[in-house]
């Protein structure tokens, strides 16, 4: 006799709600600490999503991302942010997944700068998303998952940088879907302070 446990979807997504609560809550605790210290920083982003796995296996094709963040620079190489994100595919010929099919959500995490040879700072970062996939027939539920990039800040004013960067998206949108798709984008960084 075979058996297993099945884990609690309400469970696990209180879980995550908590951890996310806690790093944000975390982030702005630290902040008040470190304000003399830290640089505030906020970024947008334009790009192209390129999926991957069930995502491509039901048809859907290359399309744009739109995102923002703010970010907290609290030590010379780590960088706290807290940005939202919406990330689309077109879905035509013979795509199963109904009209404009999309991710949108929040996500937060750590960026580390890896190597700062002079004025590029080329960084990693990674950290969680909570996010929501929707068509125009409907919207799912809200669920978690992680994100991975790297990148770098390339300087063309005394505050303002070109952030050209890849990333990689993965979050469940049902008990046997997952989205998970690659990013290129490009994003301007300007230092509030």
């Amino acid at each position: 006799m075979n058996t297993y446990t099945k884990s609690d979807p309400m469970r696990l997504s209180r879980v995550w709600l908590s951890a996310i609560v806690f790093a944000i809550a975390s982030f702005w605790l630290f902040a008040a600490q470190a304000h003399a210290q830290m640089g505030l920083a906020a970024e947008g982003r334009v790009g192209v999503t390129l999926p991957q796995g069930d995502l491509s296996d039901a048809g859907a094709e290359a399309g744009l991302l739109f995102g923002a963040e703010l970010q907290a620079n609290f030590h010379p190489r780590m960088t706290a942010y807290l940005g939202l994100q919406r990330h689309a595919f077109n879905c035509e010929n013979g795509c199963t997944l109904g009209d404009n099919p999309r991710t949108t959500g929040i996500g937060a995490g750590l960026k580390y700068i890896f190597h700062n040879p002079g004025d590029v700072l080329a960084w990693g970062r990674g950290g969680l998303v909570a996010n929501t996939f929707s068509t125009d027939q409907g919207s799912g539920d809200r669920e978690f998952g992680f994100e991975l990039g790297v990148g770098a800040d390339l300087p063309v004013g005394p505050r303002l940088y070109v952030v050209p960067s890849l990333g990689f998206i993965s979050h469940d949108v049902g008990s046997s879907f997952k989205a998970n798709f690659f990013t290129l984008g490009l994003g301007a960084h300007y230092h509030l302070r």
